[in-house]
Protein backbone atom coordinates (compact mmCIF):
# COMPACT_ATOMS: atom_id res chain seq x y z
CA UNK A 1 0.00 0.00 0.00
CA UNK A 2 0.97 3.11 -0.84
CA UNK A 3 1.30 5.72 2.30
CA UNK A 4 1.21 9.61 1.55
CA UNK A 5 3.12 11.75 2.94
CA UNK A 6 3.11 15.59 3.31
CA UNK A 7 4.69 18.75 4.83
CA UNK A 8 3.97 20.49 7.96
CA UNK A 9 2.80 23.93 7.32
CA UNK A 10 4.25 25.80 10.63
CA UNK A 11 2.16 29.77 8.94
CA UNK A 12 -1.09 28.50 10.40
CA UNK A 13 -0.03 27.45 13.66
CA UNK A 14 -1.76 28.84 16.81
CA UNK A 15 0.04 31.00 19.30
CA UNK A 16 -2.12 29.79 22.57
CA UNK A 17 -1.45 32.23 25.48
CA UNK A 18 -0.34 34.82 23.52
CA UNK A 19 -2.87 37.19 25.21
CA UNK A 20 -2.65 34.85 28.19
CA UNK A 21 -2.43 36.80 32.19
CA UNK A 22 -0.39 34.92 32.96
CA UNK A 23 0.26 34.25 37.13
CA UNK A 24 4.02 34.61 38.06
CA UNK A 25 5.94 35.67 41.46
CA UNK A 26 4.93 39.00 40.60
CA UNK A 27 1.29 38.39 41.08
CA UNK A 28 1.76 38.84 44.88
CA UNK A 29 4.81 41.12 45.20
CA UNK A 30 2.72 44.02 44.51
CA UNK A 31 1.80 46.21 47.86
CA UNK A 32 0.49 49.07 45.88
CA UNK A 33 -3.11 48.14 45.66
CA UNK A 34 -5.80 47.05 48.34
CA UNK A 35 -4.94 42.99 48.89
CA UNK A 36 -8.63 42.43 47.56
CA UNK A 37 -8.06 44.17 44.48
CA UNK A 38 -4.93 41.79 43.65
CA UNK A 39 -7.19 38.71 45.20
CA UNK A 40 -9.35 39.68 42.12
CA UNK A 41 -6.66 39.84 39.44
CA UNK A 42 -5.35 36.28 40.76
CA UNK A 43 -9.03 35.12 40.42
CA UNK A 44 -9.02 36.37 37.17
CA UNK A 45 -5.96 34.93 35.69
CA UNK A 46 -7.44 31.44 37.02
CA UNK A 47 -10.59 31.96 35.67
CA UNK A 48 -8.38 32.31 31.99
CA UNK A 49 -6.29 29.23 33.20
CA UNK A 50 -9.64 27.52 33.67
CA UNK A 51 -10.82 28.63 30.54
CA UNK A 52 -8.03 26.82 28.53
CA UNK A 53 -8.34 23.53 30.47
CA UNK A 54 -12.36 23.69 29.66
CA UNK A 55 -11.34 24.11 25.56
CA UNK A 56 -9.00 21.03 26.26
CA UNK A 57 -5.69 22.92 26.29
CA UNK A 58 -3.26 21.54 28.68
CA UNK A 59 0.35 23.15 28.06
CA UNK A 60 1.62 25.21 28.65
CA UNK A 61 -0.87 26.17 30.99
CA UNK A 62 -0.72 23.23 33.39
CA UNK A 63 2.86 23.03 33.81
CA UNK A 64 2.82 26.98 34.64
CA UNK A 65 0.24 26.64 37.22
CA UNK A 66 2.35 23.63 38.61
CA UNK A 67 5.55 25.04 38.74
CA UNK A 68 4.10 28.58 40.18
CA UNK A 69 2.32 26.05 42.66
CA UNK A 70 5.58 24.24 43.74
CA UNK A 71 7.16 27.98 44.21
CA UNK A 72 4.94 29.48 46.52
CA UNK A 73 4.72 26.20 48.27
CA UNK A 74 8.61 26.82 48.73
CA UNK A 75 7.62 30.48 50.16
CA UNK A 76 5.14 29.22 53.23
CA UNK A 77 7.72 26.55 54.19
CA UNK A 78 10.46 29.23 54.39
CA UNK A 79 8.69 32.38 55.80
CA UNK A 80 9.64 30.94 59.21
CA UNK A 81 13.64 30.50 57.72
CA UNK A 82 14.66 33.26 56.13
CA UNK A 83 18.38 32.88 55.96
CA UNK A 84 18.27 29.28 53.78
CA UNK A 85 18.00 30.79 50.16
CA UNK A 86 14.51 31.41 48.88
CA UNK A 87 13.45 29.80 45.30
CA UNK A 88 15.40 31.61 42.64
CA UNK A 89 13.84 35.40 41.49
CA UNK A 90 13.17 35.58 45.90
CA UNK A 91 15.83 37.46 47.59
CA UNK A 92 16.30 37.88 51.48
CA UNK A 93 18.69 39.88 53.31
CA UNK A 94 19.93 41.00 56.63
CA UNK A 95 19.57 44.91 57.25
CA UNK A 96 20.20 45.88 60.92
CA UNK A 97 18.66 42.79 61.78
CA UNK A 98 15.54 43.78 59.94
CA UNK A 99 14.51 41.21 57.05
CA UNK A 100 13.78 42.45 53.26
CA UNK A 101 12.27 39.89 51.12
CA UNK A 102 12.19 40.37 47.92
CA UNK A 103 10.53 38.69 44.64
CA UNK A 104 11.26 39.58 41.27
CA UNK A 105 13.55 41.58 42.92
CA UNK A 106 11.15 44.09 44.24
CA UNK A 107 11.86 44.84 47.82
CA UNK A 108 9.08 43.98 50.14
CA UNK A 109 8.69 44.88 53.28
CA UNK A 110 5.75 43.67 54.44
CA UNK A 111 6.12 40.23 54.05
CA UNK A 112 3.36 39.15 55.77
CA UNK A 113 1.24 40.89 53.37
CA UNK A 114 2.58 38.48 50.53
CA UNK A 115 2.41 35.38 52.88
CA UNK A 116 -1.04 36.14 53.63
CA UNK A 117 -1.85 36.17 49.87
CA UNK A 118 -0.18 33.44 49.28
CA UNK A 119 -1.78 31.28 51.57
CA UNK A 120 -5.25 32.64 50.35
CA UNK A 121 -4.48 32.14 46.57
CA UNK A 122 -2.60 28.47 46.99
CA UNK A 123 -5.90 26.31 47.94
CA UNK A 124 -7.54 28.43 44.39
CA UNK A 125 -4.69 27.31 42.33
CA UNK A 126 -4.20 23.60 43.46
CA UNK A 127 -7.95 23.44 43.34
CA UNK A 128 -6.93 24.16 39.32
CA UNK A 129 -4.46 22.26 38.85
CA UNK A 130 -6.44 19.08 40.14
CA UNK A 131 -9.44 19.87 37.69
CA UNK A 132 -6.84 19.83 35.12
CA UNK A 133 -5.10 16.47 35.75
CA UNK A 134 -8.47 15.20 35.89
CA UNK A 135 -8.62 15.49 32.06
CA UNK A 136 -4.88 14.44 31.74
CA UNK A 137 -4.93 11.64 33.43
CA UNK A 138 -8.34 10.69 31.31
CA UNK A 139 -6.12 11.36 27.95
CA UNK A 140 -3.20 9.54 29.18
CA UNK A 141 -5.19 6.25 30.00
CA UNK A 142 -6.88 6.54 26.52
CA UNK A 143 -3.78 6.22 24.79
CA UNK A 144 -2.25 3.31 23.69
CA UNK A 145 1.08 2.65 23.45
CA UNK A 146 3.18 -0.14 21.25
CA UNK A 147 6.03 -0.86 19.91
CA UNK A 148 6.86 -1.39 16.07
CA UNK A 149 8.56 -3.67 14.57
CA UNK A 150 11.27 -5.77 15.69
CA UNK A 151 12.45 -4.89 19.12
CA UNK A 152 15.28 -3.07 19.07
CA UNK A 153 18.28 -3.67 20.81
CA UNK A 154 18.81 -0.50 21.97
CA UNK A 155 16.23 1.92 23.09
CA UNK A 156 17.86 5.80 23.13
CA UNK A 157 16.89 6.95 20.07
CA UNK A 158 13.93 6.42 17.07
CA UNK A 159 10.47 7.48 15.96
CA UNK A 160 7.75 8.44 17.85
CA UNK A 161 4.62 7.99 15.65
CA UNK A 162 1.37 10.04 17.37
CA UNK A 163 -2.19 10.33 15.68
CA UNK A 164 -4.03 14.01 15.14
CA UNK A 165 -6.59 12.94 14.78
CA UNK A 166 -8.21 16.22 14.16
CA UNK A 167 -6.43 16.20 10.77
CA UNK A 168 -6.78 12.50 10.67
CA UNK A 169 -2.78 12.62 9.68
CA UNK A 170 -0.16 10.34 11.79
CA UNK A 171 2.65 12.70 12.88
CA UNK A 172 6.01 11.43 13.25
CA UNK A 173 8.31 12.83 15.35
CA UNK A 174 12.45 11.40 16.39
CA UNK A 175 12.83 11.22 19.78
CA UNK A 176 15.90 10.83 22.09
CA UNK A 177 15.76 9.14 25.61
CA UNK A 178 18.66 10.09 27.73
CA UNK A 179 19.02 9.13 31.86
CA UNK A 180 20.81 11.37 34.06
CA UNK A 181 22.43 9.72 37.38
CA UNK A 182 23.52 12.14 40.17
CA UNK A 183 23.42 12.01 44.23
CA UNK A 184 20.00 11.66 44.38
CA UNK A 185 17.42 9.70 42.33
CA UNK A 186 18.50 9.62 38.59
CA UNK A 187 15.77 11.21 36.22
CA UNK A 188 15.04 10.48 32.10
CA UNK A 189 14.50 12.69 29.88
CA UNK A 190 12.89 12.92 26.49
CA UNK A 191 13.50 15.06 23.24
CA UNK A 192 11.48 15.19 20.01
CA UNK A 193 11.88 16.81 16.66
CA UNK A 194 9.27 16.80 14.34
CA UNK A 195 9.89 14.63 10.86
CA UNK A 196 6.94 14.44 8.72
CA UNK A 197 3.10 13.54 8.49
CA UNK A 198 1.76 10.25 7.23
CA UNK A 199 -1.56 10.26 5.98
CA UNK A 200 -3.43 7.87 8.64
CA UNK A 201 -6.43 6.89 6.47
CA UNK A 202 -3.38 4.70 4.71
CA UNK A 203 -1.30 3.92 7.62
CA UNK A 204 -3.57 1.07 9.23
CA UNK A 205 -1.11 -2.24 9.31
CA UNK A 206 1.25 -0.36 7.90
CA UNK A 207 3.85 0.32 10.78
CA UNK A 208 6.56 -1.64 9.84
CA UNK A 209 6.45 -0.35 6.44
CA UNK A 210 6.50 3.15 7.08
CA UNK A 211 10.04 2.32 9.84
CA UNK A 212 11.65 0.52 6.67
CA UNK A 213 10.87 3.93 4.54
CA UNK A 214 12.00 6.15 7.62
CA UNK A 215 15.29 3.88 8.25
CA UNK A 216 15.65 3.87 4.12
CA UNK A 217 14.85 7.96 4.11
CA UNK A 218 17.16 9.09 7.12
CA UNK A 219 19.65 6.79 7.20
CA UNK A 220 18.91 5.38 10.19
CA UNK A 221 20.66 1.88 12.16
CA UNK A 222 18.09 -1.24 10.73
CA UNK A 223 17.43 -1.63 14.80
CA UNK A 224 16.48 1.73 15.82
CA UNK A 225 13.30 2.08 17.90
CA UNK A 226 9.89 3.48 16.75
CA UNK A 227 6.74 3.33 18.55
CA UNK A 228 3.41 4.19 17.76
CA UNK A 229 0.84 6.15 20.34
CA UNK A 230 -2.63 6.26 19.41
CA UNK A 231 -6.35 7.71 20.88
CA UNK A 232 -9.50 7.66 19.95
CA UNK A 233 -10.20 11.79 20.49
CA UNK A 234 -9.29 14.69 18.31
CA UNK A 235 -8.27 16.96 21.33
CA UNK A 236 -5.86 19.78 20.57
CA UNK A 237 -2.62 17.97 19.04
CA UNK A 238 -0.04 20.73 20.23
CA UNK A 239 -1.57 21.68 23.64
CA UNK A 240 -2.50 17.94 24.29
CA UNK A 241 -2.16 15.07 22.55
CA UNK A 242 1.40 15.43 21.82
CA UNK A 243 2.82 16.57 25.28
CA UNK A 244 0.85 13.36 26.96
CA UNK A 245 1.89 11.11 24.25
CA UNK A 246 5.50 12.18 25.16
CA UNK A 247 5.40 11.34 28.78
CA UNK A 248 3.52 8.44 27.63
CA UNK A 249 6.43 7.19 25.80
CA UNK A 250 8.84 8.42 28.69
CA UNK A 251 6.86 6.44 31.02
CA UNK A 252 7.00 3.17 28.76
CA UNK A 253 10.84 3.47 28.17
CA UNK A 254 11.35 4.17 32.16
CA UNK A 255 10.03 0.59 33.09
Amino acid sequence: MEIKWYSICNSSKENPGDNMKQLNLGSFSSQEEDIEINQYKILSGLKEYRAEFNRNRLYPYLAELVYLSSQLEEILERKGLLSIPLPKGIKNSAKDKNIFVQIVDKPIENKEYCFDLIEWALPKIKEVIEEAYIFFNFVEESMIIHEVGTPPLYKDQGFLFVSDNSHTVLQIHRFEYSVYSSTAKPFSSLKTSFVEIADALNFDGEEEIVKVNLVKRYNEKPNIAAYICQSDFDFPFDQTIFPIAKRKLLNYLNK
